[in-house]
């Protein structure tokens, strides 16, 4: 017999397998329970609405991916940090691909009441990129003359097209972004 915390989980994989491939409005509440193989009753006494469940999918994947990029960062080297950031982020979302793809569906979007604060824990992310980017600016590590904003965005356009492409291994994606980092903004 399944635990309700492993019924809980059962559902957050189905749906988050379910909004990988289609849109949320795409996706019904009868579907997820089916697929899952649990009962209506038991979808609705774990999550009181669609709305709820899938907030719930992004908030934990947020979550995990935040709690991971922070365990990282040990060192008192911004550069070191931001190669451990690339490397950690491109893991997590090769890992966690269904999740990446819900995620990428929603970015544009998660400013609406119900995701809100998704959309602060993604700037929370974009937030710690642009810092580590600022402190190696500080020390010297990068041009000065480089917006970090911009850049922040830049790198996180480099890790995520990838991984949505699904054609490159990570280790090849990691090794690339830092060869094009090293060449074009890291004093050498």
């Amino acid at each position: 017999m399944k635990t309700a915390s492993g019924k809980r989980n059962i559902i957050l994989n189905t749906a988050m397998n379910l909004f990988s491939k289609r849109p949320y409005h795409r996706v019904s509440m009868d579907e997820i329970a089916q697929k899952a193989k649990v009962a209506k009753g038991t979808l609705y006494y774990h999550f009181k609405s669609k709305e709820a469940l899938y907030a719930a999918l992004l908030h934990e994947g947020l979550d995990i991916m935040i709690l991971r990029l922070n365990e990282r960062f040990k060192r008192d080297d911004p550069l070191e940090n931001l190669k451990l950031f690339i490397h950690e982020l491109v893991n997590f979302f090769n890992e966690k691909r269904t999740f990446f793809l819900v995620l990428q569906q929603e970015e544009g979007k998660l400013f609406n009441k119900r995701l809100s604060n998704c959309y602060k824990k993604i700037c929370t992310v974009k937030d710690l990129l642009e810092s580590l980017l600022k402190e190696a600016v500080n020390r010297g590590q990068i041009r000065p003359d480089l917006n970090t904003k911009v850049l922040s965005e830049i790198i996180m356009g480099m890790i995520k097209e990838p991984v949505l492409k699904g054609k490159i291994s990570p280790e090849v994606h990691i090794n690339t972004i830092f060869a094009v980092l090293e060449g074009g903004i890291i004093k050498a």
